[in-house]
């Protein structure tokens, strides 16, 4: 079973520490190999990103989301207002908070499909609202606000795309709220609480998706130009086209029964401009997505793109050494898509070195007041030289680490340990963040505010 979010540390070489922060190991297996392997080393080197805006659960465009994130390999976020909880639920009882559990690993489950990421506000999906006024008096039109500029000065995105608007009150809202938030989060009188963690953020286009086509939550104004992508393109290195890859996200909605057919051949998706810099046929036209939007970038970018150009998929860990070359560099860059690429980074240097992390328990619950074995193992299966340096367990309050000296990870031979760790008595019960306290029925409590979103 897999257990308890866990942190390695390993040594690569003599002189070089990395730390590789590995979440469980999901039970739905994603694309694995020389694909993954090719597609990690491609991203590092975009830097570009989009945030698309929708109301529900299954309102997003699949398509667009799966040739952004896949096929351009840049930052691609799908961002809801709800998380479905006043849907219907054809494959249980389950209704309300529940109904919105599991809407939300539905959510997750189609992003590991096409790539994407996912973000939620705190308002409840509360059942239909024939207008924006009554959907905004129910969550709290500046509340909600707050929650959807939060997340985009998190996310940071050069291109916000507004998704279907057209329909009742929550798809209005949503159309609004895309709107709004594209000056609102760069403004710094508005909402400067959240100053603490993010800082202002202006995105650079504003696009009309036209999903929903023409409707009351559309804003006016005119178009300043055309945005045409071809998303049913045929991607040679995963063996599908972005139509077929968004089917099968699209399928991960079974509560919903939204199954989609699994497209091939041409689907031109047509954008509209409706504010911020304008476009001619590409949806990044006129936005640098390279390194050289960040200081001492430039010298970054060719690294990078000597390892993916000259990676082997029959000995991955050759490239290895060219990540390491470019690590310090991206380490010395204080910008957020630094920290960001230098996470990615060390994902694919542990994806070159075949590098295998779990940690797992033989019990699937405990309760505050007991003892727990976790059991861990670290598999180096590449000729490269790796070391492990100790084992850090995360989530809980004083979780325990255990350093010692480097131990070398020999090939293809599991390192396996373990560490027993007493749960605190005052170890909060597992619990999605968003239900630890009572909503009021149109929004969540939450009062982390880094857990918001």
């Amino acid at each position: 079973m897999r257990s308890i979010s866990r942190g390695w540390r390993r040594w690569a070489g003599a002189a070089l520490l990395l730390c590789l922060m590995q979440p469980p190991a999901p039970a739905q297996k994603n694309l694995a190999g020389a694909a993954e392997t090719k597609l990690a080393l491609e991203r590092l080197n975009v830097l570009g990103s989009v945030l698309v805006m929708g109301a529900h659960p299954d309102d997003e465009n699949s398509s667009l989301l799966a040739y952004l994130a896949r096929g351009r390999k840049a930052r691609a976020a799908y961002h809801s207002l709800t998380r479905g909880d006043g849907g219907q639920n054809l494959i249980g009882s389950e209704q309300g908070e529940l109904l919105g559990l599991i809407r939300t690993q539905e959510m997750l489950a189609a992003r590991k499909v096409d790539g994407a990421e996912q973000y939620f506000t705190r308002a409840v999906d509360f059942g239909f609202s024939k207008t924006a006024e009554e959907t905004f008096q129910k969550w709290g039109r500046d509340a909600v606000l707050a929650d959807v500029v939060w997340n985009v000065r998190r996310f940071r995105p050069d291109v916000i795309v507004v998704g279907g608007s057209r329909g009742h009150g929550h798809h209005q809202a949503s159309g609004i709220l895309a709107h709004e938030v594209f000056s609102v989060a760069a403004d710094k009188t508005r909402f400067p609480e959240q100053f603490r963690w993010v800082e202002p953020w202006q995105a650079k286009r504003l696009v009309d998706g036209g999903f929903g086509g023409p409707g009351p939550g559309r804003a006016g104004g005119g178009v300043q130009g055309g945005i045409r992508l071809d998303t049913g393109e045929y991607d040679r290195l995963l063996g599908f086209s972005y139509g077929e890859i968004a089917g099968m996200s699209r399928s991960m909605h079974k509560s919903q029964g939204v199954g989609a057919p699994e497209r091939r051949g041409a689907a031109i998706s047509s954008l509209s401009v409706v504010a911020g810099l304008p476009a001619k046929g590409d949806i990044f036209d006129g936005i640098d997505i390279t390194w050289n939007r960040l200081p001492g970038g430039a010298a970054v970018m060719p690294i990078l793109r000597q390892a993916a150009d000259t990676f082997v998929p029959e000995q991955p860990e050759k490239t290895i050494p060219l990540l390491l070359k470019a690590r310090p560099l991206i380490a010395a860059i204080k910008d957020p898509w630094a920290v960001l690429k230098l996470r990615e980074l060390d994902q694919a240097i542990a994806l070159c070195a075949g590098l295998y992390l779990d940690a797992s328990t033989d019990r699937h619950a405990v309760v505050p007041g007991e003892t727990l074995q976790v059991n861990f193992e670290a598999t180096n299966r590449s000729r490269f030289p790796l070391a492990l340096r100790g084992v850090r367990l995360e989530g809980m309050t004083g979780a325990p680490s255990e350093e010692f000296a480097p131990v070398a990870l020999a090939y293809n031979q599991p390192d396996r340990r373990s560490l027993k760790i007493a749960i605190p008595p005052d170890q909060p019960y597992s619990q999605p963040y968003w239900l630890r306290k009572p909503g009021n029925g149109f929004t969540y409590v939450v009062e982390d505010q880094e857990l918001v979103g």
